[in-house]
């Protein structure tokens, strides 16, 4: 083997050259776009309609494209005693889900997923809440979309849209409970565990692609007119919205190796973010319109920031309404974030409470497997395994 890397050594040494030339020549874009106005990069981008990414008014005030954290801890503890100022009475919910695919094992193709929400008001007295959110997914909720195949055991990309589904619609509805304690004091926010640019739903048949805009509109619209920010969370984001603003500002080639996170890593401490910038991504299937353009109004009003919450992790992607920003609530959400990814020792804590509600154990599915073998019994319907797993459940 060591003979055949020194053989081809010249051809790797020649990808490495081409990887540096190509970070050298978009540091250099970064640093070229960082002193321009948000005015002169609209104009660099002209009438292009998907440049990736745009300017918001924070792109003006900002030096360099950093906004800069301006508290300073000695130590962990001076951190949370921050964290904890800043959370006092603001409630903070997230959700997050898990699922159960059917099994062929099972005496009756049925599935199943559950969300969880976590919210801790951050109150004096300790006052936080949780539960989950149950649905089974029988024949009928597991045929594919394309509606070729009606087998309900290869059906994991219908059990993602209900757990998406669910997840979506369990937040809402906190949205609308915590909407009645919305005041100049408090400010409640919803943290989900991913994007709100849903762009992995570009490539989907068309009737999933509706179902997953509709339900990312839903929450959208709930959290506007509410007037409780959301934040889409993205940790190890492989997003490139601001590298192809550069390419398509300054002529670059297209660099598949280099993500905005990875780009932006060496400008940012601890704590510091760039500038809300407009989500402008295209599509990822040239065949249909991409997923934003999709979202209707909200079209070009997702935002995004980077930001570093640790010093050797990688960048977290912050997704937010760009309503957040014009009601001037953007700074205030944002160290809401800072202060739950300090009390989560590196992520919010919030979502490491959701997630860890949500998941399903290995006793949690030879229960549910048991349930369904001893209904199924009970309706005549028997398989090899029933009897095992009736037994199972009588030794609990």
């Amino acid at each position: 083997m060591i003979e055949q890397l020194e053989r081809r050594w010249a051809e790797m040494r020649e990808f490495e050259q081409s990887t540096l030339n190509e970070w050298r020549e978009y540091h250099q874009a970064l640093d070229a776009l960082s002193r321009l106005s948000g005015d002169e990069i609209r104009e660099l981008v002209g009438a292009a309609e998907s440049p990736g990414a745009l300017p918001t008014l924070e792109v003006d005030p900002t030096d360099g494209l950093r906004v800069r954290f301006i508290e300073k801890f000695h130590h962990h503890e001076d951190a949370r005693g921050w964290a904890a100022q800043v959370l006092a009475n603001n409630p903070i919910v997230a959700v997050d889900g898990s699922q159960i695919p059917p099994s062929a094992d099972l005496p009756l193709p049925v599935a199943a997923v559950q969300a969880a929400w976590f919210e801790n008001h951050h109150t004096t007295e300790g006052r936080y809440e949780r539960q989950i959110e149950f649905e089974l997914l029988t024949p009928g909720d597991l045929r594919p979309a394309d509606g070729d195949e009606d087998d309900p055991y290869h059906s994991s990309e219908t059990i993602n849209l209900r757990r998406f589904e669910l997840e979506l619609q369990t937040l809402r509805g906190r949205l609308r409970y915590l909407a009645g304690m919305r005041d100049e004091v408090r400010l409640p926010i919803g943290l989900l565990d991913g994007p709100l640019v849903i762009s992995f739903a570009d490539r989907l048949p068309e009737n999933w692609r509706n179902r997953y805009v509709a339900a990312a509109l839903g929450l959208l619209r709930e959290s506007e007119e509410s007037g409780i920010p959301i934040v889409g969370y993205v940790d190890g984001s492989r997003s490139r919205d601001l590298v192809n603003l550069l390419a398509l500002a300054y002529g670059l080639p297209t660099a598949r190796r280099i993500s905005d996170a990875s780009l932006l890593a060496g400008q940012l401490a601890w704590g510091e973010r760039t500038p809300l910038l407009i989500c402008a991504r295209g599509s990822a299937d040239r065949r249909q319109p991409g997923i934003l353009d999709s979202l209707e109004e909200y079209r070009r009003a997702i935002g995004f920031v980077y930001l570093r919450t640790g010093h050797s992790a990688p960048l977290a992607r912050l997704e937010i309404p760009l309503w957040v920003l014009e009601r001037g609530l953007l700074h205030r959400v944002i160290d809401l974030v800072r202060a739950e990814v300090i009390v989560g020792n590196g992520y919010p804590y919030a979502i490491q409470s959701a997630d860890a509600a949500a998941a399903l154990s290995g006793q949690d599915r030879e229960q549910f497997e048991s349930i369904v073998c001893r209904f199924a019994a009970r309706q005549g319907v028997e398989s090899p395994k029933t009897s095992k797993a009736i037994s199972k459940l009588r030794r609990r």
